[in-house]
């Protein structure tokens, strides 16, 4: 008999805390405490903590977070006593309606104003120079860029990590797809005391077992999904925003344009990790590359970590699935944030820390196989590299791609015109059996590339090593008998063993129905071919020769994301269900193909 969801989170819990994955460090003694007023007079919980040993004002460090179990008080994962060493202030403060701090929590919509506020409160305080610095991860990079949007005086650096970046495009929804399941638990994450309080394990593919979050993945409409769930404001922040599926004026503000990154000028770090699905950060520098070309205090960082890798250098050790961690993959991150702000906030123009840790503007590690020439930091000027070079790798078929062993292929040549393979592939798409997301990143995917809805197409053995580095991209001739439905993709790596293993993570995807942009709901004609242009997001990653490519294409992934119902109704309020029938086109004038960004080790 399979074990219970109850049972299974025990055995998880043993495993997490006993040994624990990471130490436990000591919650570290505030100097002072502050209630800090807005604008508004809503008053926000805040944490102080002084340099050692320090008469004269110094520069600060300021981190806004949503998350009550994160306070360094609690438990100090930072160590904020190495900036109090190094001679800074650290200011931690609690984002509105969130822990003891006052008002009404609405996902970063209060964020621009609270935090120039609270910039402007530190600098008028005695023990500040006048000079503030900001960083953090998640959320907490959100908040920095929303600050750094309404240019407070004494804001000098931000150093931005592993945020979503765009909203629609990558979380709360994926280009039209809505994260039912990640962005239910992440709201039930925000209130926790800490996280062995929580009873689930957050990130769960097998979140729809749970006795009480279980029903919210399956029920319809999606508006009322969170009823039994939530509540409050956090019931009241989902339906908001749930309803807002489209670029419309609700997310203007919190958004970040070309015309508000042409406006970013202050030195600014960006980092994040190849395992992790946020893009904001390259994203956000590669735009910024666009539109203030070659700016010296620009940086970008990109290790092979997960989601809290890309700060917490404590959890470097842990590999991600079957990805195992190189030694040299870690890195000291606190030094390397100390170096960024004593060259932009003590004004230590000569200081060679910085560079010592950061050689040029852009660092990024290439993962590959132990016994290659990979697994390597590279250093470049620019991202993407100038000498990265896009390849195209064509689908094709025997008209059948939805069975194992493959009749899918990848390969570098176009379809030509009096092909014997096959002009497309079918298969047919049922919300009510939707295509599982998979249990864990970075694991064997087969389980799922066996299903009658997933088509796959796989490379020949590569002859010698491919380097990939940068966006991959799919560009998919497709039509479905539905007005609406998804369109999921997914690269990983085939070993000999037939294992099949993502090398980054990214949700995939398209909502087709936003194929011609996010603000803007233009139906499916049945059985129409359309081009839909899906981002893959980015990879640094060495396949190595005598393994193989393998792209699969699906359109579901419960319950990570809400299944489309198919019919084409409002997103928020449908309650229908239709199944459809996809097919796949790769023809000479169809011709389905991935570009990828290939460069020399």
């Amino acid at each position: 008999m399979a074990a219970s969801y109850s049972e299974r989170f025990e055995e998880w819990q043993k495993a997490r805390f006993s040994p624990p994955p990471e130490p436990e460090l000591t919650p570290t003694k505030p100097s002072f405490l502050d209630m800090v007023p807005m604008r508004d007079k809503v008053r926000l919980y805040t944490e102080v903590f002084l340099p050692a040993n320090k008469q004269e004002p110094a520069p600060a460090i300021l981190m806004r977070s949503p998350y009550p179990f994160s306070l360094p008080s609690r438990n100090d994962k930072r160590p904020i006593s190495r900036y109090q060493d190094e001679g800074y202030a650290v200011v931690y403060q609690l984002t509105r309606g969130q822990g003891k701090s006052e008002g009404r929590y609405r996902r970063y919509i209060d964020d621009i104003n609270d935090g120039y506020d609270c910039i402007e409160w530190i600098e008028k305080q005695y023990w500040c120079n006048g000079c503030v610095g900001m960083e953090g991860p998640s959320y907490l990079g959100t908040t920095q860029l929303l600050a750094a949007k309404s240019k407070p005086r004494a804001l000098k650096c931000i150093m931005p990590t592993a945020f979503v970046g765009n909203s629609l495009e990558c979380s709360p929804f994926v280009n039209g797809v809505p994260l039912r399941g990640n962005f239910l638990q992440w709201n039930k994450v925000l209130d926790a005391e800490s996280m062995s309080s929580l009873d689930f394990i957050y990130g769960d593919a097998n979140i729809h077992q749970h006795p009480t979050l279980g029903p919210a993945m399956y029920k319809r409409p999606l508006l009322e999904a969170a009823d039994n769930v939530l509540e409050g404001d956090k019931l009241e922040s989902w339906k908001e925003i749930i309803a807002n599926p489209t670029d419309c004026e609700y997310w203007q503000s919190i958004s970040y344009s070309d015309h508000d990154l042409s406006n970013l000028s202050i030195p600014t770090f960006f980092t994040d990790g190849w395992y992790d699905m946020t893009r904001g950060p390259i994203d956000f520098f590669v735009r910024l590359e666009s539109l203030q070309p070659a700016r010296p205090d620009c940086y970008l960082l990109v290790g092979p970590w997960n989601h809290g890798q890309t700060y917490a250098a404590h959890s470097h050790g842990q590999s991600n699935g079957e990805r195992e961690m190189q030694e040299n993959g870690q890195v000291d991150l606190v030094s390397l944030r100390l170096a960024f702000y004593d060259h932009y906030l003590k004004d230590e123009a000569s200081n060679e820390k910085l560079k010592d840790l950061q050689p040029n503007r852009v660092r990024v590690y290439i993962t590959g196989s132990p016994d290659s020439n990979a697994n390597v930091w590279k250093d470049y000027p620019t991202f993407p590299p100038p000498n990265v070079k896009v390849h195209n790798m064509y689908l094709q078929s025997e008209g059948n791609a939805n069975s194992l062993p493959d009749t899918g292929f990848l390969t570098l040549t176009p379809p030509e015109k009096h092909s014997r393979l096959a002009p497309s592939d079918i298969y047919i798409y049922d919300p009510d059996v939707p295509t599982p997301s998979e249990s864990e990143a970075m694991r064997d995917r087969r389980s799922i590339e066996v299903r009658s809805d997933v088509v796959t197409y796989t490379s020949a053995p590569l002859t010698e090593p491919l380097t990939i580095l940068g966006h991959i991209k799919l560009v998919l001739y497709a039509a479905s008998d539905a007005p609406d439905t998804d369109w999921f993709a997914t690269l990983t790596e085939i070993f000999p063993n037939g294992k099949s293993v993502a090398f980054h993570h990214s949700v995939s995807a398209i909502r087709a129905r936003y194929r011609h942009g996010l603000d803007r709901e233009i139906p499916l004609r049945p059985n129409e071919v359309e081009r839909l242009n899906i981002s893959l997001g980015f990879a640094g990653h060495q396949v190595a020769a005598g393994n193989c490519l393998r792209l699969s294409i699906f359109s579901a992934a419960f319950p990570k994301c809400d299944p489309n119902t198919n019919t084409g109704n409002n997103v928020a309020t449908d309650t229908d269900v239709r199944v459809a029938k996809q097919t796949v086109f790769h023809t000479v004038s169809n011709p389905s193909h991935l570009s990828i960004p290939v460069i020399t080790l």
